[in-house]
């Protein structure tokens, strides 16, 4: 059940946790503004006090999320380690974020593959990710560690594989475990090195 507005003393941050989760039950087009006052117990002026409609409190919520993902991925990330060391570490904080947190991964979900997900809109990311994917990606191409790829499909052959296991463990289709989740790791790693 959403989190009312009277046990949160921060009613934007009610707003923003009674969306998500009305989102993750429910999809974007069948969470109306008056759905999101009524769970969250505030009035419909106090959410466009915070946000000036629906769209823009879509995009707050994803930012809050994606940057808290970033956060918690790239904790105790190391540059110095070595690089199949760094692909692990990642894998494994990646797929624990999207188990860990399912409304989450159901809400990036759904946003990436909507109509607001924006090439232009996702550059607000790109000083949090870009002394990653360079050191990580450009870097270890540079330097002949990594095959020389386009840095998508790099991404893809890598982070794209660990959010589809980690999606396929959320819906029960496959039982994530270390064995497995290193096996993965092992198979990125082939696709990556030179």
């Amino acid at each position: 059940m959403p989190t009312s507005a009277s046990a949160v003393p921060d009613k934007r941050a009610a707003i923003l946790e009674t969306t998500l989760e009305l989102i993750a039950a429910r999809g974007f087009h069948d969470t109306p503004m008056s759905a999101i006052a009524k769970e969250s117990k505030v009035s419909t002026g106090i959410i466009y006090h915070y946000f000036a409609s629906k769209d823009e409190l879509i995009l707050e919520l994803y930012k809050e999320i994606k940057y808290k993902m970033i956060r918690d991925v790239l904790a105790d990330y190391s540059e110095q380690a070595p690089y199949k060391e760094r692909l692990r570490r990642l894998y494994h904080q990646l797929i624990r974020y999207y188990i860990n947190h399912p409304k989450e991964a159901n809400f990036l979900e759904q946003f990436e593959h909507s109509p607001y997900n924006d090439p232009n809109f996702q550059e607000v990311f790109r000083d949090e990710l870009t002394p990653f994917i360079i050191s990580f990606f450009v870097q270890g191409m540079q330097e002949g560690v990594l095959k020389d790829m386009r840095l998508e499909i790099a991404v893809q052959l890598s982070f794209g594989v660990a959010i589809s296991l980690a999606k396929q463990h959320n819906r029960g289709v496959l039982e994530l475990d270390e064995e497995i989740i290193d096996s993965a790791v092992d198979a990125s790693w082939d696709a990556l090195k030179k």
